[in-house]
């Protein structure tokens, strides 16, 4: 007997206060030329994705080196209907913060 797949989860604009916490325990955060590439799993649609924190053009905050908070949104590759075609992912959205990074 062959399982259906379920259907895939709908396009939708939204956050959750649990969306950081979870996305955090599979980030890997690469340090390139342009930024930190944030590679981790969506927490919503548990789909893989990357996200670029270009942090050379606009996280430089008076202080110096603490936390940075840093909007994230979903940018899977996956198909969730309802999606505008000038989206891309599911359309969840947190915050992280970026810790060690050079001013």
């Amino acid at each position: 007997m062959t399982q259906t797949p379920p259907a895939p989860l709908p396009f939708a604009k939204v956050p959750a206060d649990t969306y950081a916490a979870a996305f955090s325990a599979t980030c890997e955060p690469t340090e390139t030329r342009r930024g930190v590439l944030l590679t981790g799993t969506c927490p919503r649609c548990g789909d893989r994705m990357d996200y670029l924190v270009p942090t050379g053009v606009f996280l430089v905050f008076p202080g110096g080196s603490g936390p940075r908070p840093t909007p994230v949104m979903c940018t899977c590759r996956a198909e969730h209907p309802g999606r505008p075609d000038d989206d891309e992912g599911c359309g969840a959205y947190w915050t992280v913060e970026l810790t060690g990074l050079a001013s």
